[in-house]
């Protein structure tokens, strides 16, 4: 990973609830993709455990897309049959994940209960 400002640090390392609030161009997205492939590489968790929300659809789409970059890539590279099937188990809950815009996660709520 490339060199992370000690704000950037800290959100990949807290565990809980995290709010990531930052300027346009701060690595928000980064900060946000790296904190969630450690979570799911590292902790064991999984896809339907986290709640990614941005505010455009092109930041969700894009959330989106590099996480599943990065676990084709960790999946060609691995040797780890433990480790393959979780990554493809999370790559196949990608599509339904909650990584949104705030507005679609709310409605998703609202129609849900």
């Amino acid at each position: 990973m490339s060199t992370v400002t000690p704000s950037q640090q800290a959100a990949l390392t807290a565990r809980g609830n995290v709010l990531v609030v930052a300027g346009a161009g701060t690595g928000k997205t980064h900060t946000l993709i790296e904190r969630c492939c450690t979570l799911l590489l590292e902790e064991d968790c999984s896809l339907d455990e986290i709640l990614m929300v941005t505010f455009t659809d092109a930041a969700a789409a894009e959330m989106r897309k590099r996480i599943r970059a990065r676990f084709a890539e960790k999946a060609l590279e691995t040797k780890d049959v433990r480790l393959l099937r979780h990554l493809e188990e999370q790559i196949a809950l990608l599509d339904t994940a909650y990584i949104s815009t705030l507005h679609s996660f709310c409605l998703r709520l609202v129609r849900e209960y």
